[in-house]
């Protein structure tokens, strides 16, 4: 009787552990998913993010708490099945995180044995971990020289320089930066974050990706590229598919002039289209999201100006772009 006694006790001790285990699992899966979709912000809403999901979830009916030791950020091999840790500063540039959830007694709160402890047996350490990984997230420097205008134009190609301007610009001394690294698909979206730097004009200030916000410059059409309304020497993107710009029609005028145009949740811009990205993140400071339209396979950025005045622009943008996958990898 008391051999089955025993074996009842240790059955009810090693289920309620196993439900645990089970519980703590889905705390550490829902930890790192969301927070992996905040490292389109930062490292820290990334953490804060997973720390207050954890506390939504419980295991044994303890809440699941967290610590900055819990949550690592890092890069993530799909071939090799491998999660690289970065630290410091090296922790922006990270494409994944690994969240441990622990009910230990190194952290006071090991799982105590409900029937066992009659039996003075010790309390079960419960340790689960997941990984979530975001598809793509690259950096990108862009030239205050390189104009949208001249996308997916070849060497010696031009905008004419006009109303006083004494020079035009030519490719590929003018050309805006292309970003060949992110895969492009039709209505994904992509964010930017942590853009950083300086640019300037002759005789001018130095401005950040905004630009110069009380100045607003349109560049006319060229090469088959719309003509676009927006602040001088702020960051602007545009999208293209296989073909040369100037090779059909353009597509309609954007215009950014006002704040309340800049300050979107999201951008949907066609083919040919060059549009305000600025920080890339609304006045309350979340992040804007643009939409990739169909057909694209290109996508460059540049600085805004105009009539073809972009010879005499001076400094460079640093950005972080990523896009919106997101996966449980482990």
């Amino acid at each position: 009787m008391v051999v089955l006694l025993m074996m009842a006790t240790f059955a009810v001790d090693w289920g309620r552990a196993q439900l645990a285990k089970t519980e703590l699992q889905s705390a550490s899966d829902a930890a790192a998913r969301y927070g992996v979709a905040g490292l389109k912000t930062s490292v820290a809403t990334a953490t804060s993010q997973a720390k207050a999901v954890a506390a939504m979830n419980s295991a044994a009916g303890t809440s699941v708490v967290l610590t900055d030791s819990d949550i690592e950020f890092g890069l993530w091999d799909p071939g090799t099945r491998t999660f690289e840790v970065l630290t410091g500063a090296a922790q922006n540039s990270a494409t994944a995180i690994r969240v441990t959830a622990r009910r230990t007694q190194s952290r006071s709160n090991p799982l105590a044995p409900v029937f066992a402890s009659a039996l003075r047996l010790s309390s079960t350490d419960i340790t689960t971990s997941a990984i979530a990984a975001r598809g793509n997230i690259i950096t990108a420097t862009v030239i205050a020289k390189g104009s949208p205008w001249l996308a997916g134009m070849g060497d010696g190609s031009t905008i004419a320089a006009t109303g006083g301007n004494p020079l035009g610009c030519v490719a590929p001394t003018n050309s805006p930066t292309r970003i060949s690294s992110l895969p492009l698909t039709g209505g994904m979206s992509v964010y930017f974050r942590q853009t950083t730097g300086q640019t300037s004009y002759e005789n001018s200030g130095t401005y950040g990706p905004d630009g110069q916000t009380d100045w607003i410059v349109r560049q006319d059409p060229a090469n088959g590229i719309n003509s676009t309304k927006a602040p001088i020497m702020s960051l602007v993107g545009i999208f293209l598919d296989d073909r040369a710009p100037n090779t059909y029609s353009q597509a309609a005028e954007l215009d950014f002039t006002t704040e309340n145009s800049r300050n979107f949740s999201t951008l949907s811009p066609g083919l040919k289209q060059v549009f305000f990205i600025g920080d890339g993140m609304k006045s309350d400071g979340t992040l804007q999201s643009f939409v990739v339209p169909a057909g694209a396979t290109r996508f460059y950025m540049g600085l805004m100006d105009e009539k073809g005045w972009w010879w005499d622009n001076v400094g460079q943008l640093q950005t972080t772009m990523l896009d919106d996958k997101i996966a449980m990898v482990k």
